[in-house]
């Protein structure tokens, strides 16, 4: 069972979980957001934010971010009565994430479930005989969603814990009286442009600033229409898809302060 906890200077969360729950998280992803890169897909900026986040999960249980030993609730009764041997602890993997990059993937993944539905079960066969691609079962389908649906309850749980139990449920509100398809085609230049303004505000004022940017997510201001257009038009001079545009004005610190 994975959890999360906002990190100790609220610059984004912990997740935690077995390698099992790690390595079922990075398969689902894998398979709903399909096979081949193309930047013409209008879901590519949420499958790349998914993918950037199964990037360090994948790391994680690889053992290249944070390893810790958990009690996994063998006692000494039990070991007697089975008259075996057990390990009483088990390895937990845990790595941290950008609050913004990760509000963004527990509030947008969802929408990306009905077309990435035609790689799934019967049609998914149609297409592997023409395309020879593996086609994936409708139970995949039903699990992946379960289980990308964990991991975004998981996220939103540990922003609660930062905002409030009540500003998540005004924000949850305020996403189901949005345009039903609001990440269709979006551009997530802005996402990482909100990265860098998060780690650039100073802790006490973080509570504030991700709500702030969580609800720009979903009521999309000026400032994100400004945006888009300045990529679109750069993407007509240069002759190339928007999500291939960086801003070299956008810089992570070197370190960051979790």
């Amino acid at each position: 069972m994975i959890s999360a906890k906002p990190t100790e200077k609220l610059t984004g969360i912990t997740l935690e979980g077995d390698y099992d729950d790690f390595h079922e998280i990075v398969d689902s992803i894998h398979r709903m957001s399909g096979l081949e890169e193309d930047v013409c897909d209008e879901y590519y900026a949420v499958k790349n934010m998914l993918l950037s986040v199964c990037y360090d999960i994948r790391h994680a249980f690889m053992g290249y971010r944070d390893v810790k030993k958990v009690d996994n609730g063998v006692h000494d009764e039990i070991v007697k009565w089975h008259s075996m041997k057990m390990p009483k602890t088990e390895v937990h993997f845990s790595v941290n994430l950008l609050f913004p990059e990760a509000v963004f993937v527990a509030l947008s993944s969802s929408e990306l479930y009905v077309r990435a539905r035609r790689d799934y079960g019967i049609r998914a066969k149609r297409k592997e005989e023409t395309e020879m691609l593996p086609a994936f079962s409708y139970a995949d389908y039903i699990r992946d969603k379960a289980v990308i649906d964990k991991l975004s309850v998981t996220i939103l749980g540990a922003l609660a814990e930062v905002i409030g139990d009540e500003e998540l449920e005004k924000l949850m509100k305020l996403k189901e009286n949005c345009y039903t398809f609001l990440f269709w085609d979006y551009a997530e230049q802005y996402v990482y442009k909100c990265n860098i303004e998060y780690l650039k505000t100073v802790v006490e004022k973080r509570k504030d600033k991700i709500r702030n940017i969580a609800k720009r997510f979903l009521k999309q201001p000026d400032s994100y229409k400004r945006l888009k257009q300045d990529l679109e038009y750069s993407a007509k001079v240069y002759h190339c898809s928007v999500h291939e545009l960086e801003d070299p004005k956008l810089e992570y610190p070197e370190e960051i302060e979790w």
